[in-house]
């Protein structure tokens, strides 16, 4: 009994915290964003996935750092405390979001191992100036130009793309993917997953997660114009040509993948618009992020609050709490 209420005081704690922080995200984003327009959008992909990790990240250290080593250094073996139905009910909750986010993480890797597999069978290597991932040319109904993968990424591009494309527009194309790689958005994606999934697919998280959306894929429009401003019209004119090639009601399936269309007509129309905001630029007037990596900067933040949350008076302050909260659930 002192060990399942151990384990379920930290499932529970780490289901509280990370809910918790993830609303506080939410609204330091919200307050954040109008701050932050001026930054590119690297820059702002960045900071929302520092937010959108940074709780579960959080909750994980303090239920690990905090809970366990109190739980342990001042509960009794012989206290005879034992476990409610609502404590173990709330246990088993975060347990369910921690095994579904495993099982989702797994379920997509697989997927992506599937899928890579399948198209290369068929597929046609072709070089890419300047790409880090092996590219391939495939037949597909879907006008496919995207990278899938998160260990090892590849690029695909349907054959009906390089008859569509001009040869500048192609390459602007692909400038966007090698964004994505450089960036390691496919990544990215699958620890946002994960997070959400924690959570049980509660709302908490989610817009945060479609911004992240949103703003990567204007970060690889941004490296791949970063070329110039031909290069940005070139580009421009490669996503509508795209779009154009879609068949009616058809949607691509990349498990852990970076299409080059993104997120759908809405975030077509605003990608184009920045683009020929940035064709009209001078490299003198692009815009640059004036921050350090959020990620970076959260992860040195969430070191220290958990050297100074494992002092012992800390400790003994977060026992007593528990006592409260075992007491208030019986």
């Amino acid at each position: 009994m002192y060990a399942l209420l151990c384990i379920c005081l930290s499932l529970s704690a780490l289901l509280a915290l990370n809910a918790l922080a993830s609303a506080l995200a939410g609204v330091v984003w919200r307050a954040l964003a109008p701050r932050v327009q001026g930054w590119d959008a690297r820059g702002r992909a960045r900071l929302l996935f520092a937010l959108r990790v940074s709780p579960p990240g959080a909750a994980a250290a303090l239920a690990f750092a905090l809970i366990v080593p109190a739980y342990l250094l001042y509960e009794p073996q012989d206290s005879g405390e034992g476990v409610s139905v609502k404590l173990l009910m709330l246990a088993c909750v975060a347990a369910a979001g921690v095994l579904l986010a495993a099982w989702r993480v797994a379920r997509t890797w697989l997927a992506t191992r599937r899928l890579a597999r399948d198209w290369l069978r068929h597929a046609e290597p072709f070089a890419v100036e300047g790409a880090r991932v092996p590219a391939f040319r495939i037949r597909h109904s879907f006008p496919v130009i995207a990278v899938i993968g998160v260990l090892r990424p590849r690029l695909f591009v349907a054959a009906q793309v390089f008859e569509a494309l001009a040869p500048e527009e192609l390459a602007a194309a692909l400038a966007h993917e090698r964004g994505h790689v450089e960036g390691r958005d496919n990544l990215k994606r699958a620890l946002l997953q994960a997070g959400e999934d924690a959570l049980l697919h509660a709302p908490l998280g989610r817009s945060l997660r479609r911004e992240w959306q949103r703003e990567s894929e204007m970060a690889a429009d941004e490296f791949a114009a970063a070329a110039g401003p031909a290069s940005a019209l070139d580009l421009a004119a490669a996503i509508v040509k795209i779009s154009k090639l879609i068949p009616r009601g058809s949607r691509p399936t990349l498990p852990a993948g970076a299409h080059l269309l993104g997120d759908g007509e809405d975030g077509t129309s605003r990608r184009v618009r920045n683009l020929l905001r940035l064709a009209s630029q001078t490299k003198g007037t692009r815009s640059h992020t004036r921050s350090t990596p959020a990620a970076v900067l959260c992860l040195c933040l969430l070191a220290a609050g958990t050297l100074l949350l494992t002092r012992p008076a800390v400790l003994k302050l977060t026992h007593d709490a528990m006592e409260q909260v075992v007491a208030q659930l019986r």
